[in-house]
């Protein structure tokens, strides 16, 4: 779910933030804080840690405000590289963090086109009916659950790029990662998601179902 907050707001508060406004940091914080929030909360999955993470967010918005260079991108999109880069320190610190593997991903495979189809394949039921209803919860259940058993990083990819509707570019910049990465992050995480769901008895296009 995308935030739509006026970029023009943004900017203008954070430049009064710059100059130290408090009344603009507390406009700032109820315009921004529920989209960082909501994407902490799926990547760190633990309410205080969110809180946590979320405080560093503002914090840092609160020094580094004359930092912020429009020119350079979005504000939003800066400020999700601030809280993505709170919210991996935290992992870190927690011992919970685990680098991806940056390997490409395989040649005859396109990395972008296939994690963008496979996920909406699987979470979009293609009927409604009353049967399909009750296989649209249990599907939904299962991928929550999936979900939730994803690396930070492959939980992070997958919010902004589905949930956050982030462009590739824009998700390079908030990981800083370089845009190859993000493609291969996707892959990886429909590999791992089609394997989790395999256990509950789903499959995402392309794969054999397995039966447990």
């Amino acid at each position: 779910m995308v935030n739509h907050v006026d970029e023009s707001v943004g900017i203008a508060l954070i430049r009064r933030i710059a100059e130290k406004d408090r009344k603009a940091f507390e406009e700032f914080y109820y315009l921004y804080a529920e989209g960082f929030g909501r994407f902490l909360m799926k990547m760190l999955k633990q309410r205080e840690w969110v809180d946590e993470a979320a405080n560093d967010v503002m914090l840092a918005v609160w020094q580094m405000a004359d930092r912020y260079d429009p020119q350079r991108g979005r504000l939003s999109t800066w400020l999700f590289g601030i809280a993505y880069n709170k919210g991996l320190r935290l992992l870190e610190r927690a011992g919970r963090h685990r680098e991806e593997s940056l390997d490409d991903c395989p040649g005859d495979i396109d990395c972008e086109d296939e994690a963008v189809s496979a996920f909406h394949d699987a979470a979009s039921p293609s009927s409604s009916g009353p049967e399909q209803t009750v296989m649209g919860w249990e599907l939904g259940d299962a991928i929550s659950w999936a979900f939730s058993r994803l690396s930070a990083d492959h939980r992070s990819v997958i919010e902004l790029c589905f949930n956050e509707d982030r462009s590739y570019q824009e998700i390079s910049d908030i990981m800083g990662c370089p845009l190859n990465t993000v493609k291969t992050r996707l892959f990886h995480a429909r590999k791992h998601l089609a394997e989790l769901l395999a256990r509950k008895g789903f499959t995402l296009p392309g794969q054999e179902k397995v039966s447990l």
